[in-house]
């Protein structure tokens, strides 16, 4: 999931969610991911940050708590969610076929709207 990811798609993002707000104190509060050991693939979770606040800002504080935490959990929810939704078990009970399907709906959607 990993294209069109970097520091310009993020700050694309912040703007588009929030045209009218301070823009440099947005891009302070998702920079607080990525400053400590471990806290890999800056771009990629502050853009999985952004897609899973759907536009409230007052949610960025949890969602990079939550990265802070585990980076997989907030890049899961928001490139997979209709994986996520269906579990470990809801998948595993899929045929094959049924799975990849799922994982082609679920890359299509995140595309998309990294592409807005």
């Amino acid at each position: 999931m990993m294209a069109h990811v970097n520091r310009n798609r993020v700050r694309h993002k912040v703007t588009r969610y929030w045209p009218d707000l301070d823009h440099q104190e947005i891009m302070s509060v998702l920079d607080q991911y990525g400053v400590e050991s471990g806290e890999i693939g800056r771009a990629r979770v502050q853009l999985a940050i952004l897609k899973l606040s759907n536009g409230d800002v007052e949610r960025l504080p949890d969602l990079v708590a939550m990265a802070k935490r585990d980076y997989r959990d907030v890049l899961a929810y928001a490139e997979y969610p209709e994986a996520m939704n269906l579990g470990f078990v809801g998948m595993k009970s899929l045929t094959p076929e049924q799975a990849q399907a799922v994982r082609r709906r679920d890359r299509k959607q995140y595309l998309r709207w990294l592409r807005r």
